[in-house]
């Protein structure tokens, strides 16, 4: 008989509740500010755990923040932090950027419990300004 205790270690995890209620308050926000966009959450893994493509965004936005949301979920990073450390290290520089779904474009953040990356939001429609300070909403929606 093995140990199972030896074998599987209980992880956290991004609930779909939670992927719900940060893509609803990014949505939210994005409609304050009257710019159609797409909000993406991801679990650690990077894959789709809720997703809003508003009326009116283009085609483009829901790739691009996908991608946001994969980055900053594997990473366990913002994707501005990521840019600035590919910048600052000559083989990530030369790798990371041929990854499928790799973005180091502003508007992707990890979700953080207790330190620990669940999941990440991926924000696309505007400006990387805008779109970043839509997914800081998105996160600070899991709050209220």
């Amino acid at each position: 008989m093995t140990d199972n205790a030896n074998i599987a270690a209980p992880t956290l995890m991004l609930s779909l509740k939670a992927a719900q209620k940060i893509v609803a308050a990014g949505v939210d926000e994005a409609a304050r500010m009257g710019v159609p966009m797409c909000v993406v959450a991801v679990d650690r893994s990077g894959q789709i755990k809720a997703v809003a493509h508003m009326d009116g965004a283009t085609v483009l936005p829901y790739q691009v923040a996908f991608k946001k949301a994969w980055t900053a979920a594997v990473t366990g990073a913002p994707t501005a932090g990521v840019r600035a450390f590919v910048g600052s290290d000559e083989g990530s520089a030369i790798t990371m950027p041929h990854l499928t779904d790799f973005s180091v474009i502003d508007g992707g953040l990890p979700i953080l419990v207790d330190g620990v990356c669940v999941g990440a939001v991926g924000v696309s429609g505007a400006t990387a300004e805008m779109d970043l300070a839509v997914a800081e909403a998105a996160l600070a929606g899991l709050k209220a």
